[in-house]
């Protein structure tokens, strides 16, 4: 399947575009907004990138055995610690399921990424699919835990050409 990602610049406030409950209604907002800059009432530019390839999220994982206060886990800049953020009291099973819910309920995280845990090992998926995740870093202190690498890994497909500029 392939992919048409569409930028669109405009002074409007993005909340308007994504409303909880109101798809529909979210659909139609949208479709007026680019109505407005195709006529030329509304002010901004509407551009277009392609890909023949279904995008991938990128994703790396977390390992941590006997993680202690103090250790540190940074996803894309922000940094949580254990036993301030996260419980290390418990298993390394449940210090890793608490791990995944502190990055799930973290305000900026929950905004680019998802975390699952299994075992020891907390999972972190980039929710924005393709090559951009790939950017995301990853980082770690203390010794009880290690991370897959020093950024989230393996998103492919995505935009691969140029933005165009349509309306």
């Amino acid at each position: 399947m392939a992919t048409v990602v569409v930028t669109i610049e405009t002074s409007k406030d993005p909340n308007e575009y994504s409303k909880a409950g109101q798809k529909n209604a979210n659909g139609n907002r949208l479709l007026d907004l680019i109505r407005g800059l195709n006529a030329g009432s509304l002010l901004g530019a509407v551009y277009v990138q392609g890909s023949s390839s279904s995008p991938v999220s990128a994703s790396g994982t977390i390992t941590q055995v006997s993680a202690v206060s103090g250790n540190t886990v940074t996803i894309g800049g922000v940094t949580l610690t254990a036993a301030t953020d996260w419980s290390v009291a418990g298993t390394d099973t449940q210090d890793a399921t608490a791990l995944a819910a502190a990055i799930n309920a973290n305000t900026t995280l929950n905004k680019i990424v998802v975390a699952t845990s299994s075992t020891n090992v907390v999972t972190i998926t980039a929710l924005q699919k393709g090559v951009i995740g790939n950017y995301i870093t990853l980082a770690k202190s203390g010794a009880p835990i290690t991370v897959s690498g020093a950024y989230l890994a393996s998103g492919a497909g995505g935009a691969t050409n140029a933005a165009e500029q349509i309306v």
